[in-house]
């Protein structure tokens, strides 16, 4: 420090600034960099020269001291740590604080230093700047509805906390704990002026909780997600939360004590959106995969077997800025009504129902990617076919394919079938809720091809339908309705003359030129597809030479037929074995004895 202030002096070399970079890079003989009450204690004294607008090295002790109880009466981050102040210490925190051109970027430099003294922290380590960005993107915005206080736990970085704060209005009550790291994130935000000595606290209003967990390296998966389920029980309907935690605990399969523990936090209907995000978000955990959960209010007055929630996995996707709006986009969603999530294309997530989540012994978020069907080998198939057709028994079909003399028709993109008017795209009629009656025109939906047995609970009055929409055009035998979101997914119309209703759309092949197009194939491809917002455009479709369209349509509709007759078949005896069971037991029904059974009694 000599050397440089000489410098500064004789007016020697072209920085002016000398001092204070030295300052930067040096330390009081008595100062250690890995001693946590040594950095907390330069730390409080950077917030008290922001806070007090004047410098500290000037101050003896006794008037630091009373400066940072004027300045924090309550003694939520400073008047603690003032005590073991060196006499030194403050006139060099006044350098620290020029050199960095401001006590917040002061702060930043010990927390860099002190962080380069400690070991690993593994799964509590720092979190990559991708992760940040995403954590920051989401809480503004979530804060659209402008909460009253932003509740922050241990596990934050304090330049993250900073950033958070920086997105919410001036008058955000900032809630964190009374431990070192809360304190410590308190003094990073009086550093930035982010919030003012003497808070007003606000009592009531909305709350966004933002938790980075684990908050040490050793923490347990049960301990998790206690502090999770904590969380989830304390909140109120309008407070959000978003919790950061190892994917393996969040999303993957757990043992049977931190599963019952993950149910319960499931159960209370909070949990609205569970995201896997990619490796390499957590700086000292290179490998690890983080998980997000945003807890919210309960799914409106759905039943509690009918709520849903989003579950996206982004193992496979950087975290572009492109990527986090879309992500964001499908957590706001996930954030509304049962309405409005069936309503949104979401891009990366999909809804699942929250009971099959609770039942579920094994990871929440599967792995991503559509699934591909195995190709077997072409010179494998008639001999697999024939093994097939004789496994069927009675149940197989009368005509027998034979061996083909017409070459095989490459997979084509649906765009280019569209564009050689082999294939047509018809959107979907938006309905309103009030059209729907029990009888009339079918409706066919997005939900409804998910279980296309429920096809047929939902019409339309045929006049007020006509004359409310007087352009829509009703399907024909063979259109494949189909939608992209959450998932790829179509069901062939058999017979025609139902109503689609938006988002889901129509795929119809045309009469004059089918292209070796059949609605059979059509409907399998998809559902192997990937979905997403115009992901049909690139979906690849199968056909075949255009002579065996209409012999390969009518085995496939007979297959068909005959599969449902077996699944009626199935259901009704299931129902009788059901039935028949409870009768016994409940003693209305019995069979009758016979010599054996008067035998066993004597």
């Amino acid at each position: 420090m000599s050397v440089a202030q000489w410098l500064v002096r004789t007016e020697h070399g072209n920085n002016g600034d000398v001092v204070a970079d030295a300052a930067a890079s040096a330390a009081p003989s008595e100062f250690d960099f890995s001693n946590t009450s040594h950095i907390a204690a330069v730390d409080a004294l950077l917030a008290l020269r922001a806070a007090s607008g004047k410098p500290v090295g000037e101050l003896t002790a006794r008037e630091l001291r009373e400066a940072a109880v004027a300045a924090d009466p309550e003694d939520s981050c400073l008047v603690a740590e003032i005590g073991p102040v060196q006499d030194a210490w403050g006139e060099w925190a006044d350098l620290l604080a020029d050199a960095a051109y401001s006590p917040a970027g002061a702060s930043e430099l010990l927390e860099r230093r002190h962080k380069a003294t400690t070991p690993s922290a593994g799964s509590a380590g720092p979190l990559s700047a991708e992760a940040e960005a995403l954590v920051v993107a989401l809480v503004h915005a979530l804060a659209v509805d402008r909460p009253a206080s932003l509740v922050v736990n241990d596990g934050l970085a304090p330049s993250l906390a900073s950033e958070l704060v920086g997105q919410l209005n001036d008058d955000v009550e900032v809630v964190a704990s009374s431990q070192p790291e809360g304190r410590r994130i308190r003094r990073r935000l009086l550093c930035a002026g982010l919030i003012s000595p003497i808070e007003h606290i606000v009592s009531g209003g909305p709350r966004l909780s933002v938790e980075r967990l684990p908050l040490s390296g050793a923490t347990s998966a049960s301990e998790i997600l206690q502090a999770v389920d904590e969380l989830a029980l304390g909140m109120k309907d309008q407070d959000r939360a978003i919790v950061v935690a190892p994917a393996t605990v969040l999303a993957g399969p757990l043992a049977t004590d931190a599963n019952l523990a993950r149910t319960d936090v499931l159960r209370t209907g909070r949990v609205r959106a569970i995201v896997k995000l990619p490796a390499g978000l957590v700086v000292s955990s290179p490998r690890e995969h983080l998980a997000l959960w945003v807890l919210g209010r309960e799914t409106g007055h759905v039943a509690v077997a009918d709520r849903v929630t989003a579950v996206a996995g982004l193992t496979d996707n950087a975290l572009t800025e492109a990527s986090r709006s879309d992500l964001i986009n499908d957590v706001l969603a996930a954030l509304g009504s049962v309405q409005g999530m069936r309503s949104h294309a979401f891009r990366f997530a999909r809804l699942v129902r929250t009971s099959s989540l609770i039942a579920s012994r094994g990871p929440l978020v599967p792995d991503t990617g559509a699934p591909r069907a195995q190709r077997l080998p072409a010179r494998d198939l008639p001999a697999l076919l024939d093994q097939a057709h004789l496994s069927l028994g009675e149940d197989a079909p009368a005509a027998e394919p034979v061996p083909a003399s017409t070459p095989a028709l490459t997979r084509t993109g649906a765009e280019e079938l569209i564009t050689g008017r082999h294939l047509r795209v018809i959107s979907g009629t938006r309905l309103s809720a009030d059209e729907v009656t029990e009888s009339g025109l079918v409706v066919v939906g997005v939900d409804d091809l998910d279980d296309p047995s429920r096809i047929g609970q939902r019409r339309l009055e045929p006049l007020a339908f006509a004359g409310k929409h007087p352009s829509t055009h009703l399907t024909v035998a063979g259109d494949v309705v189909f939608r992209t979101s959450p998932t790829a997914k179509a069901w062939v119309d058999p017979d025609g003359s139902k109503v689609v209703a938006y988002p889901a759309r129509v795929l119809r092949i045309s009469a004059a030129d089918p292209g070796g197009l059949v609605p059979e194939i059509i409907a399998a491809d998809i559902n192997r597809s990937a979905g997403g917002p115009a992901s049909w455009r690139r979906w690849q479709l199968r056909r075949v030479p255009p002579i065996l369209t209409a012999p390969l349509r009518t085995a496939l509709v007979d297959l068909a037929a005959r599969r449902e007759s077996l699944l009626r078949r199935t259901r009704a005896l299931d129902s009788y074995t059901e039935l028949l069971t409870d009768a016994v037991v409940a003693g209305v029904v019995a069979f009758p004895h016979t010599d054996t059974d008067a035998e066993t009694k004597h």
